[in-house]
């Protein structure tokens, strides 16, 4: 097999795992309503539950970088792979609150580690490959959130359970068959990575300022993920089956999105389609809320899924082109902000659903997007200097 080939083979492979990712994801977000309804347990509850995956995926990120430079990204991205889908059916499980917020946790301790494998075997699949391929792995893990939103939809009969161990079953059994096409994926330490690997240290200023408009976006993009199916079916009155389609919607245009974005980024300058895109967000954001249809508010969804499409990529390429800043550095803080807005996210729109209402509590969402509206040029690229 010639190297093109084989750089080839090992991008459907990666593609492969970032659309079980996704499809754990959508899976997942498309039964909130069940597991609420199994569990017994309140917004705020359920809010301070969804808080248990952001622990686990913060967890992760202390080893899961270390693990990686020991043994490789292909091994790494297996084994949390499959041990991923060892612990998402055990939600399906959860009698009450804390058993939901502990397989949560193991949920998205497992969940990230592979993220971070999965993300490194990337980037070395796009060096091989000889062109740019991340943008649409990324639509792959959106592609995947679509057909699990749509299978929630689909099973919506099924016990949680049932659902999750027939998904995970039918991604267990195909994994093989993508992972002997990754590349081993074990990068030759340097003398430049010792001193980074003692401890974790505060991202630079010029950093800060990009880590904030990531964390609006990812706390943005989670609540539509967390909260769109419940507010159809508790608010709203859709059925589940019916809920779960306002994150298929959301999930359909973040696959258009993500995969034609790099095309866009040749059109327009980053700042004005951030801004532009944010403020495309904000639009759908208001039908979901206001629409006096279930229709309507499913396109709103997909509104926003559109407007935030592009917005977390071109903020993580912003970080890694930063003058006087190490790429990988640059990633990994503004991720880490991103994270960590994963992690705050739930338990504050929990709590204001449960003193205003969930409708209320979800203009939040309106307020990250007008962040990024008002700060678009912090993503600007810098000018290139003659000489």
């Amino acid at each position: 097999m010639s190297e093109q080939s084989r750089a080839n083979a090992a991008r459907w492979a990666c593609g492969y795992c970032f659309a079980m990712g996704g499809m754990v994801h959508g899976s997942l977000m498309g039964r909130v309503p069940a597991l609420k309804n199994m569990t017994g347990v309140d917004e705020q509850q359920l809010g301070q539950a969804l808080l248990g995956a952001g622990v686990g995926a913060l967890l992760a990120f202390v080893f899961a970088g270390a693990l990686v430079r020991r043994h490789g990204s292909r091994a790494i991205t297996v084994v949390s792979g499959l041990a991923l889908m060892a612990c998402f059916p055990l939600l399906g499980l959860a009698p009450n609150v804390w058993y939901l917020a502990a397989g949560l946790l193991l949920v998205g301790l497992t969940f990230a580690t592979m993220d971070v494998a999965m993300n490194t075997q990337a980037v070395e699949v796009e060096r091989r490959l000889g062109r740019p391929c991340i943008s649409s792995l990324h639509g792959m893990y959106s592609l995947g959130g679509l057909t699990g939103a749509i299978g929630a939809a689909i099973f919506a009969g099924m016990a949680p359970v049932w659902h999750f161990t027939l998904l995970a079953v039918i991604a267990v059994a195909i994994l093989p068959f993508f992972a002997r096409h990754l590349f081993e994926g074990r990068p030759e330490p340097t003398e430049e990575e010792a001193p980074a690997q003692r401890g974790w240290r505060l991202p630079p200023p010029a950093l800060i300022g990009l880590g904030v408009l990531t964390l609006c976006a990812f706390v943005s993009e989670g609540a539509v993920a967390d909260w769109g199916a419940l507010l159809l079916h508790q608010v709203m009155g859709a059925s589940e089956r019916v809920a779960a389609l306002g994150f298929a919607a959301f999930s359909a245009t973040m696959v258009l999105g993500r995969l034609f974005g790099d095309r866009l980024r040749v059109r327009f300058a980053d700042e004005a389609l951030v801004r532009n895109l944010a403020l495309l967000a904000i639009a759908g954001m208001l039908l979901a809320l206001f629409s006096p249809w279930i229709s309507g508010a499913i396109a709103g969804f997909a509104l926003v899924g559109a407007g935030l499409s592009v917005v977390v990529p071109i903020l993580i390429g912003a970080a890694g082109n930063r003058p006087g800043v190490e790429p990988s550095r640059g990633v990994a803080a503004v991720a880490s902000f991103g994270y960590g807005g994963l992690l705050l996210g739930p338990p504050l729109i929990g709590f204001l659903a449960e003193h205003v209402g969930l409708r209320l509590s979800l203009l939040v969402v309106i307020g990250l997007c007008a962040g990024l509206v008002f700060k678009a040029g912090l993503v600007r690229r810098p000018p290139k200097t003659n000489g």
